[in-house]
């Protein structure tokens, strides 16, 4: 492929100095096919997160969206936005970002279960626990066997005073990943400021038994 066929990159995007971003660009601008250059922006996006250079990855994936027709890759851009935008404790910006991947995934796949978790997540930040509620609700419905969905949905219930529903929601995440720690220091929160509920409900006890080693992939 000739260097007048490579593909653009955004304007004023700066000359590559590192050997490894060198080569990533390389591979990015010399792709051949639509899922070929997709493929090789996702790693390029994750290195320039990794070297906490976002303003490059936000805007390689801004003039991605600019061209790509596609709605799945629509939703992979507009959910990597939105992690920027969470790192960045842009709280409104990222769930315009995932509320808006949303609208481009149709299927009930992995990446709708986290679209809605992170939805839930920023809501459950900005005050507004029956909206979080409901999309934990439905990231359950794509996959019950994880923790963090359980975790916003404890966040999202205890904000609605329903207590005894939040430290449930709560012991299940726990249950669902034993090393989730920021669930069982919610728990030990809400039991502090309502020492009864641990006689009310009992099986709360099985949200400090961390003896089950079924870790979940860390997910906001």
């Amino acid at each position: 492929m000739s260097e007048t066929s490579k593909r653009p990159l955004p304007p004023g995007f700066p000359v590559p100095k590192q050997e490894t971003e060198r080569l990533l660009i390389e591979r990015l601008q010399n792709s051949k096919t639509e899922e070929d250059y997709f493929r090789w922006l996702l790693f390029v996006v994750a290195f320039y997160r990794g070297i906490e250079k976002v303003d490059l990855a936000r805007a390689l994936l801004q003039l991605f969206l600019e061209t790509t027709k596609e709605p799945e890759q629509k939703a992979h851009c507009h959910l990597a936005l939105g992690q920027i935008a969470t790192d960045e404790q842009q709280i409104e910006g990222a769930l315009n970002h995932f509320t808006t991947a949303l609208r481009f995934n149709h299927a009930k796949t992995k990446v709708g279960y986290v679209l809605h978790n992170n939805v839930s997540y920023c809501l459950n930040q900005l005050g507004r626990f029956r909206e979080a509620e409901k999309h934990c609700r439905m990231a359950l419905e794509i996959d019950g066997r994880r923790a963090s969905a359980y975790r916003n949905l404890g966040i999202s219930l205890d904000g609605q005073e329903n207590t005894v529903g939040a430290v449930w929601a709560l012991v299940e995440a726990v249950k669902m990943d034993s090393s989730d720690d920021r669930a069982r220091e919610i728990l030990k929160k809400i039991i502090s400021e309502q020492p009864s509920l641990a006689i009310q409900c009992p099986w709360i006890e099985e949200g400090f038994d961390a003896s089950k080693p079924n870790a979940e992939p860390i997910c906001i």
